[in-house]
């Protein structure tokens, strides 16, 4: 029976190396991120014989390509492959006592102008996605985008690398933004963190029973309430989103000091600043032997930590192979339900005029008509009659049916489950 192994897989230039490192590695680490900041790789060598500080000495802005090589990991005669991805070389370090070398290097584009380079411009009536292509065309990079289009009537990028603007936007709007493998990856975390668990983290699986749990209540909120000035007639508007009402029992609300342009604005970037000051709420940190299918923007179960136990986000892996083992740290954040803003713009032919917006705790009529036992398009559901409702969840994660009505009053309608879009007032 073959020993379980992994072995680093990497290039630079083009160029595999991954022999010439064999009998020189100390350690390859990998971090990897869902967003927010690069992914990085350091690689730490013993350079005794010198070789690496005269011929095999590295350039600056190198190109390194990695990967890790699972051989017979969760089973004999199954190998797996984790892409670690693209990286520019821009750390290089030698030391004495004993001679070491070590190499860092950052997922960015080769045109270190995305990192480098401030530009000075007003966007004016953009979506994030249109900034982002062109953002991205600017260095031949490809874009992924999987999130709703947000429109932003005027944003100013003063003074600021594109790289730093970009990452700015998504973080003020709810979204996460990463690079990896010459791409820019945007995206909406909630519908990341719907997606259903790769793996379960039991106690056991942590090394040496290294973990750590954190559930606070400072800092975690129900809603968020935002005031800006109507540039039409300077009137001061407020805008509140939440889980529940401002004012119900239990109600915790985030005063946010943010500018916005009008209702949309204001709702998205209130939503934003809750959502990121929940996700620290109920975190787990902890070292595991490495676990391939566990990478960053994924989900897990935790099992076997009492009430810790639930389902998490994976905000961040690092992944380091030495002489002696192959472990991942990880950092997570457990999956909470979401203030959801939903944009309610439509367009009349000439002009776009704001409709309704409806949170969590609103008091609605509904129509009558069909609720369903749950959010998803392949839901069962039931005819029921008109009458007055509570929403009580908003942008449910299966989507077709986003919203969850609860009837106020069994004998005008007996609608308790989730409806479409339009069926209330």
């Amino acid at each position: 029976m073959e020993p379980r192994r992994a072995i680093p897989d990497v290039k630079f230039n083009g160029k595999n190396v991954s022999k010439r490192l064999q009998g020189y590695l100390k350690t390859l680490t990998y971090t990897d991120v869902a967003g927010g900041e690069s992914d990085s790789i350091s690689i730490s060598l013993q350079n005794i014989d010198t070789k690496w500080l005269n011929e095999w000495y590295p350039s600056k802005g190198d190109e390194i390509s990695a990967g890790i090589s699972f051989k017979n990991w969760e089973e004999e005669n199954q190998d797996l492959y984790l892409e670690c991805g693209d990286f520019i070389l821009d750390d290089i370090k030698f030391s004495g006592g004993p001679m070491s070398a070590s190499f860092g290097a950052l997922s960015i584009p080769v045109n270190e102008a995305f990192k480098a380079t401030e530009r000075t411009k007003t966007w004016k009536d953009v979506t994030i996605r249109q900034m982002a292509e062109e953002i991205s065309g600017r260095y031949s990079l490809e874009l992924i985008y999987d999130a709703d289009e947000i429109q932003i009537s005027s944003v100013e990028q003063s003074e600021n690398t594109d790289s730093a603007f970009l990452y700015d936007i998504c973080k003020t709007y709810g979204l996460a933004m990463k690079v990896y493998r010459y791409k820019i990856i945007i995206f909406d975390k909630g519908k990341y963190e719907a997606k259903e668990p790769v793996d379960t983290i039991r106690r056991c699986d942590f090394v040496d029973d290294e973990w750590e749990y954190l559930d606070t209540l400072v800092g975690t909120y129900t809603g968020a309430r935002i005031s800006y000035t109507s540039g039409q007639d300077n009137e001061e508007i407020s805008v509140y989103v939440g889980k529940i009402k401002e004012d119900a029992p239990g109600s915790r609300v985030l005063k946010v000091n943010e500018q916005a342009s009008d209702l949309s604005d204001a709702g998205y970037k209130a939503a934003a600043k809750v959502n990121e000051s929940n996700e620290s709420a109920t975190t787990i940190s902890g070292r595991i032997f490495a676990k391939p299918k566990i990478v960053a923007g994924v989900t897990i179960s935790i099992e076997g930590l009492g009430k810790a136990d639930g389902k998490y986000f994976v905000d961040k892996v690092t992944t380091e192979i030495s002489s002696g083992k192959t472990t991942m740290q990880m950092e997570l954040h457990k999956v909470q339900e979401r203030i959801a803003y939903i944009s309610q713009v439509v367009t009349d032919g000439s002009a776009a005029e704001e409709k309704k917006t409806y949170n969590v705790g609103d008091i609605v009529y509904f129509k009558g008509g069909t609720h369903y036992v749950s959010s998803y398009s392949d839901a069962i559901g039931y005819e029921v009659g008109p009458g007055t409702a509570k929403i009580t969840i908003a942008n449910g994660s299966g989507q077709a049916h986003p919203w969850h009505l609860i009837t106020e009053n069994w004998s005008e309608t007996h609608v308790y489950g989730w409806v479409d879009d339009g069926t209330f007032e």
